[in-house]
């Protein structure tokens, strides 16, 4: 799932292997540069193409509309040089790892507001207890 805690998701320039440099483009953010303030243009739409014409269950637009609030809070406010060389925090189309990470440094530094995860993990719990009876109904596992 797009905001799981295993989701590993992640943007880089200038990532150095075997000689060269590489760059990575995350193309699982499920929201345009405008609903979140970011600070440049993502590379790919392909989530929120994908995302366009789905009918999403109130529970999984719960979960959307709380991790683009977390979105928000991670474009409002740029974190300091060691974080985002940690993170590499140097593309716009940062994927949700490094946005979950890099508000939890925030949290923890003391010198940001603190980002409240509660809501976002209360929906996504939710979610979670909806769907995890249609795993063995659906055949994804069975008995």
């Amino acid at each position: 799932m797009l905001f799981n805690g295993s989701n590993l998701t992640a943007s880089a320039n200038d990532l150095e292997w075997n000689g060269k440099k590489w760059s990575i483009v995350n193309h699982f953010i499920p929201f345009t540069e405008s609903e979140v303030n970011a600070t440049g243009r993502f590379e790919s739409d392909f989530m929120v193409q994908y995302l366009k014409n789905k009918q999403l269950s109130k529970q999984a637009t719960a979960v959307l509309n709380a991790g683009r609030e977390l979105w928000k809070a991670y474009f409002s406010h740029t974190d300091g040089r060691n974080v985002r060389e940690e993170l590499k925090l140097n593309r716009p189309d940062v994927g949700w790892y490094q946005i979950r990470n890099a508000l939890k440094k925030r949290n923890d530094s003391g010198d940001f507001k603190p980002v409240d995860f509660s809501e976002f993990e209360q929906v996504y719990k939710t979610l979670t207890e909806k769907l995890q009876p249609q795993v063995f109904e659906l055949g994804f596992l069975r008995i």
